[in-house]
């Protein structure tokens, strides 16, 4: 004979959840992320709308991330030049991008560690996260000490540390309009070292452990680890 099992409210609510994100995302969401070294070829703005909304469902209850009017939407395309988590099979990867501050950010540089997220078939920026990279003298990609992520709210959990970087080229930031206390916040030492109105990159991490410091800070936060 069959047993009849008793949940309670709370494993109902729990298990209702979690196959919801099941159902949502395609089985969990990290399993719909891609993670990637890539080369800018193009980001242009995408005109829409303002009754135009595209929302996003994150793996959290109380956080909805929509385009709304204050939002602007690009168009970005990138060659792959390294997959390092998720399944592509192209070479190249376009995806759509919501912004609040207009141009995204990381469409200033060349080339990026990058982000992004699939829902129902499209491919979606992880809202504001990337790594500006540079080539290294060991012919590794990497980025400089970033002071957002080491101090996130969840850095408790960080396991990754920073570490001298042999930068092919000098990496630097213009620090010329900002106050010293920006400065010692955004380019701490010995992280950067202050020349010229310049903070020059001296600590910083290799791709891999970025993904990880992103996966025990923003991606943890966001529900996806």
């Amino acid at each position: 004979m069959a047993k009849c099992i008793n949940l309670n409210r709370t494993t109902v609510i729990i298990l209702i959840i979690f196959f919801s994100l099941v159902s949502v995302f395609g089985q969990t969401r990290k399993d719909n992320l891609i993670v990637f070294v890539g080369k800018k070829i193009e980001v242009n703005y995408v005109e829409r709308p303002s009754s135009v909304r595209d929302t996003i469902i994150e793996n959290n209850d109380t956080i909805i991330r929509v385009r709304t009017s204050m939002d602007s939407e690009y168009l970005a395309k990138y060659k792959i030049l390294q997959l390092v988590h998720g399944s592509y099979e192209s070479d190249t990867i376009e995806f759509t991008v919501f912004d609040h501050y207009g141009k995204p950010a990381f469409s200033k540089y060349q080339t990026v560690l990058l982000f992004v997220s699939e829902h129902n078939g499209k491919l979606y920026h992880e809202k504001y996260q990337y790594f500006d990279l540079y080539m290294t003298k060991n012919g590794k990609w990497a980025s400089p000490y970033s002071s957002r992520d080491y101090n996130h709210s969840y850095k408790e959990s960080i396991t990754v540390q920073p570490e001298k970087i042999p930068f092919t080229e000098e990496v630097f930031y213009s620090v010329e309009k900002m106050s010293k206390d920006g400065i010692k916040k955004s380019f701490p030492q010995p992280y950067y070292k202050i020349k010229k109105k310049r903070a020059i990159a001296v600590y910083g991490n290799y791709v891999e452990d970025l993904f990880r410091l992103k996966q025990q800070t923003i991606l943890k936060a966001r529900g996806i680890y």
